[in-house]
């Protein structure tokens, strides 16, 4: 016969009256169990007909094995078939990613903001010439815009893009975040920027950093406009 609960492990000092009674009740069984209560935390437990614990696993007469039991089938597969169709077309994209228009010509410098843009989940978009550069502008709503200062071989004095950010209508132009890159700037010096109407300007010899000065700008320029933007969003006024 058991000597201590099953719950909560302490003695079960039972009477002598008590342990007669308890033999005697488990002879006279021949099918099912003795239930008793613990005298210490009154949880019930259960006694086979030789006095050891019933197994609260054990299954009731009649009922199915394990072995009977239909297993419940696991999911199938997800289809994959779409990888060999042209499911994904041009009119399929992802819109919710910001789109950051890169106009810097084609090199090690453009692909160094290309890879750190991506990295920092943005959508870069590249065009060569100023006048493609101007169309897109017209036509999107870009959450920034990286120039460099000799885009397209032109200086940023000359630059009809830079030309066109700065007399663009601030319902529009408040929502870009505008970068210059050149060989001429100073990596975040703010007042520079300020006078190139710009928003950051960095060194080109500084863009293997590109990602954490980006992330660092953009992070400043949210704390001073961000305010600001939210309040005419509410207001229902957008860049868009």
């Amino acid at each position: 016969m058991i000597s201590h609960c099953p719950n909560c492990n302490k003695a079960l000092n039972f009477s002598e009256s008590q342990q007669d009674k308890i033999k005697s009740a488990l002879a006279a069984m021949t099918t099912g169990t003795l239930k008793l209560k613990c005298p210490h935390c009154k949880v019930p437990m259960e006694l086979m007909s030789d006095g050891s614990l019933a197994d609260w696993r054990q299954k009731p007469m009649g009922a199915a094995k394990k072995s009977d039991r239909k297993m419940p089938e696991p999911p199938k597969p997800p289809d994959i078939n779409w990888l060999t169709k042209n499911s994904f077309d041009d009119e399929e994209k992802i819109k919710d990613i910001p789109k950051i228009l890169v106009l810097v010509d084609a090199g090690p410098t453009r692909e160094a903001v290309f890879g750190a843009m991506i990295e920092s989940f943005f959508q870069p978009v590249a065009v060569d010439t100023r006048e493609e550069a101007i169309e897109q502008l017209q036509a999107i709503q870009f959450n920034s815009v990286i120039l460099h200062s000799r885009f397209a071989g032109e200086t940023l004095l000359q630059s009809k893009v830079h030309e066109f950010l700065r007399r663009m209508p601030m319902g529009r132009r408040r929502y870009i975040f505008y970068v210059l890159v050149g060989p001429e700037f100073s990596t975040l010096y703010s007042l520079e920027a300020l006078s190139y109407s710009a928003n950051m300007v960095i060194n080109e010899k500084d863009v293997e950093h590109f990602k954490n000065i980006y992330k660092k700008g953009k992070a400043e320029n949210d704390e001073l406009f961000g305010a600001f933007i939210k309040v005419l969003n509410e207001q229902g006024v957008t860049g868009s």
